[in-house]
């Protein structure tokens, strides 16, 4: 009869199994530290590269367009723009008690379309009026600098949504076509 223990070993029979040493241990600690290792590297590098900071534009939009000035031109731009808008700021404040008036009459038991209407017509002109001191603040800007230096102000300004940019143009047009109907009167009549 054949011997059948446990300890018996055949052609058949694997052999007594052996226990993880502390090599073993210690190879595949540091194969999972080093796959570890690399897949935060791995992530850093992504995140790195799609989560860069952005530049800080919590500022006034009109305090970035002087980003490429120099030093000097840069400080006189900020103190010219902050001081237009805080010459506007009473302007704002008169339109926000505007709007506030307009959305209080909305909430009337019968609101009086007109009269919303005119608050809101009243908040819009004293916006204009403080965008107007911050464009002149701006035109006053840019004739102080020099050539090359005002291009990169200039830039942002023709950046403007669609519907002002086609105002501003048509604005030229017309003050180009006046100049040329008053030169051709002037030069007749003479």
């Amino acid at each position: 009869m054949a011997d059948v223990s446990p300890n018996a070993s055949g052609p058949n029979t694997p052999g007594p199994k052996k226990k993880a040493g502390p090599k073993t241990w210690l190879a595949v600690s540091i194969a999972l530290n080093v796959f570890l290792l690399g897949s935060l590297i791995g992530v850093g590098v992504i995140a790195s590269k799609h989560f860069k900071p952005r530049p800080d534009k919590t500022g006034p939009a009109l305090l970035h367009m002087t980003e490429g000035l120099s030093p000097a031109n840069q400080e006189t731009a900020r103190q010219i723009l902050t001081d237009a808008a805080l010459a506007g700021e009473s302007d704002m404040d008169q339109s926000r008690s505007f709007r506030k008036a307009a959305a209080e009459l909305m909430l009337q038991p019968t609101p009086d379309p007109v009269a919303i209407q005119a608050e809101i017509t009243k908040a819009r002109r004293a916006e204009s009026s403080a965008k107007d001191k911050i464009e002149t603040a701006v035109i006053s800007l840019l004739m102080q600098l020099p050539v090359e230096e005002r291009a990169k102000v200039a830039e942002p300004l023709i950046k403007t949504p669609f519907r002002a940019r086609a105002k501003a143009l048509y604005d030229v047009k017309k003050a180009e076509e006046k100049a040329k109907a008053s030169a051709s009167a002037s030069s007749s009549s003479h």
